[in-house]
């Protein structure tokens, strides 16, 4: 409680901020945004090209995010107003805006329990209204940025951490990976008139239940050695219970997943440098890209396909897989970012 009341309320500025943008992601930018163009890649593509453009000018920009980040979501503010009928320039500002920005956020987490309560906070909130309708999100849009807007105000994005951690490409290949599994399950499953959690109303709490469990385990066993293994268990049971058709058995374990290798992941990313950051987030897009792909052209083996060569990496391996968890050299002085 001491440690709470002592807290900068620039600290709380940006995890409100963290968990708007991280919201807004979710609700207007892969879903929303998706779910109105019905899907079609040749009207939304401009979005993931922005946000790739996005991220890879936000190292040329970033020691000017102090100012820059505020001037971007008053612009998110403006495209948002009729986000759901934006045509391609407008979809390409939007997608821009959240490239330029997420690695800027990312970079800017002084503490992993931080990002742990804005993803509770996300996660409880897109999940409550996941089930509004796409052309009805204009308001949550409009409300998510003015408040991204105004917590970015008090945020002290100025301070700048000593992130000395270093990843491999085996390593961000393997992130890549773990985010495509992901998003073409979440892809799939969201237009699976069958399976389809999200917006039933038996499954809401359950799934918020388990987001919140999901957070609260990654985050006491950010240390464990044996995290690659647990992510690579977890998925397995997704997947199996996905093909199994458990529609209750999902609304606890995915959430749980999802929740649980987002804290492992994050709890990693913070301690890069910028550079290495931004060229990892990259994957974000991309593994959106290709899991909306898998599931509009109902190739979901492919996904089973990259979770078997996952599967056979770490035998191969006998159990040294280098997952995101063990795959990142951190020097003692970025050992206890907490």
């Amino acid at each position: 409680m001491k440690t709470l009341l002592k807290t900068p309320f620039s600290t709380y500025a940006f995890m409100l901020l963290f968990a708007a943008e991280f919201t807004y992601y979710l609700l207007i930018l892969q879903t929303g945004i998706v779910e109105y163009h019905h899907s079609n890649l040749t009207e939304i593509w401009m979005v993931p090209a922005g946000g790739m453009i996005g991220i890879l000018l936000s190292i040329l920009v970033y020691k000017d995010r102090q100012w820059l980040i505020s001037f971007l979501l008053f612009s998110q503010l403006l495209l948002s107003i009729d986000y759901a009928k934006a045509n391609g320039l407008e979809l390409f500002l939007l997608g821009f805006i959240s490239g330029l920005t997420a690695p800027m956020l990312i970079a800017g987490v002084q503490r992993l329990w931080i990002v742990v309560v804005a993803l509770a906070l996300s996660y409880a909130f897109g999940t409550y209204v996941f089930d509004v309708q796409a052309v009805d999100r204009t308001g949550i849009a409009l409300g998510l940025s003015l408040f991204a807007f105004a917590t970015s105000l008090f945020s002290g994005m100025n301070t700048v951490r000593d992130a000395k951690g270093m990843v491999s490409l085996y390593s961000m290949g393997n992130i890549f990976l773990w985010l495509l599994l992901d998003a073409a399950l979440f892809e799939t499953l969201s237009r699976n008139t069958v399976m389809h959690l999200w917006g039933e109303d038996h499954f809401i709490w359950m799934i918020i239940l388990f987001h919140l469990i999901g957070l609260a385990v990654a985050y006491r066993l950010r240390h464990w050695k044996y995290n690659d293994a647990a992510l690579l268990g977890l998925f397995i049971l997704t997947y199996v219970t996905y093909t199994l058709g458990s529609q209750e058995g999902l609304s606890v374990v995915y959430p749980f997943v999802i929740s649980y290798y987002n804290v492992i992941i994050l709890s990693k990313l913070i301690r890069l440098p910028y550079v290495q950051l931004a060229l990892m987030s990259l994957s974000l897009w991309a593994a959106s890209g290709l899991g909306l792909f898998i599931a509009l052209s109902h190739t979901f083996a492919i996904a089973w396909a990259v979770l078997a060569l996952l599967i056979w990496n770490f035998w191969n391996k006998r159990g040294t897989l280098k997952l995101p968890v063990g795959s990142f050299i951190l020097p003692k002085s970025t050992a206890n970012i907490h």
